[in-house]
């Protein structure tokens, strides 16, 4: 692959950096001297890099734990930058060949430093974006075993033949635009069994305008749609991205946000953001009524269009407490001013049930690191209000 020196310049020019948090890759390996396992690599492709329509590239800790079991069992990444025109960067070993343990996990540590810094630094160089073709072009040098493809970015490709700055594909079925790729024999050829990993979906900067929540649904159900077809499956990572893009990079085409997407894919939980909703500390009380009430509005046809009773399930972070009962009434209260909130718009009373599961539900993350050190970030990623469908899961 022609452009490979470009990931292994950039990574040798970086440093030799450790992270405080050791690697358990060398399972068979000990202080002695034994080699570390390299019997089976996994190859991880990535899909990264600022472009003008999203918060600038910064790996979450999901997204960071893939690149580490990659170097764990010694195994490769493929580094793509979604472009309008997929920038391939190479492949480069983030595990090690040494024969000594001690040194294959330092090279794993200062590889993975390294690996990291370099992603987030990564920038587009072409006008628009293209996730299809990155994906492509990422899941091609996987292997027989692989840990999967990593996408970090918005989602909202503006190229074809997705090309969401066009009429109405942001709510479009997304069956249909499933059948349309199919036809046209364009789905990714290289994800039979890979599980794609996607963080920031939805989430937005510069100059598109951000999404409502029935439209970053529908964007997630379209995406879901196409890495299953291409015989994969999506998962996407819990951590929102947030600030402000890259200046001064290639044009990216805004996609239109329809005050109401068509349609919502209530097969799947929709989930309504802290950010997007913003209570008064531990109150149910909106800091911003207005603001709380534009973005409920959004789900009002939504709901009329499911035409089941929908489940409004408040969600809360545990905070260090040591017990759920205060968690679990306030979670409860906040459910309930969704639904007076929702009646208030216009949508009957019998069509909304609601629940509160506090800080223990099956979506809930840890709030502290292994040194229990306390994350605010992750915990506000524990405050949420789900809206299901009948026969739906919190976390389906």
């Amino acid at each position: 692959m022609p452009t490979l020196p470009r990931i292994r310049t950039a990574l040798a020019v970086a440093g030799v950096l450790a992270l405080a948090a050791g690697l358990t890759a060398c399972s068979s390996a000990t202080a002695s001297g034994e080699a570390c396992d390299q019997s089976a690599p996994r190859n991880l492709g990535v899909v990264a890099g600022s472009t003008a329509n999203a918060p600038t590239t910064a790996l979450p800790a999901s997204a960071t734990s893939q690149l580490k079991a990659v170097g764990a069992s010694n195994g490769s990444v493929t580094v793509v930058i979604p472009s309008g025109t997929p920038q391939v960067m190479g492949t480069t070993l983030i595990g090690s060949t040494a024969q000594d343990a001690i040194v294959c996990q330092n090279e794993q540590r200062t590889k993975l430093t390294q690996i990291t810094q370099y992603i987030d630094g990564l920038k587009a160089a072409n006008a628009q974006v293209d996730f299809l073709g990155a994906i492509d072009q990422a899941a091609r040098n996987l292997g027989k075993n692989p840990m999967g493809v990593l996408v970090v970015g918005s989602g909202l490709q503006t190229t074809d033949p997705l090309d969401f700055a066009g009429s109405g594909l942001l709510s479009a079925d997304p069956a249909q635009v499933v059948a349309d790729l199919t036809s046209r024999n364009l789905l990714p050829t290289d994800l039979k069994g890979v599980t794609v990993y996607w963080s920031g979906m939805g989430d937005t900067a510069g100059d598109q305008q951000p999404l409502t929540i029935p439209a970053r649904s529908n964007l997630e159900a379209i995406w879901t749609a196409v890495v299953k077809a291409a015989g994969g499956t999506l998962s996407l990572l819990p951590e929102p991205a947030s600030g402000g893009a890259t200046t001064g990079l290639p044009a990216v085409t805004p996609v239109p946000v329809e005050a109401v997407a068509t349609k919502t894919d209530w097969s799947h939980p929709v989930v309504i953001r802290d950010s997007e909703l913003r209570f008064t500390k531990d109150t149910a009380t909106f800091a911003d009524p207005a603001a709380a009430q534009q973005t409920l509005a959004s789900l009002v046809p939504a709901i009329e269009q499911n035409g089941q009773v929908v489940t409004i399930t408040g969600t809360a972070s545990k905070d260090q407490a040591t017990s759920n009962t205060a968690d679990l009434a306030l979670s409860q209260r906040r459910a309930e001013a969704v639904k007076t909130a929702l009646v208030g718009l216009g949508v009957p009373a019998a069509e909304l049930t609601t629940a509160g599961v506090g800080h223990d539900w099956c979506g809930w993350r840890a709030e502290t690191d292994a040194s229990g050190a306390y994350s605010d970030a992750v915990a506000a990623q524990n405050r949420t209000v789900v809206l299901t469908s009948a026969g739906v899961g919190l976390c389906a």
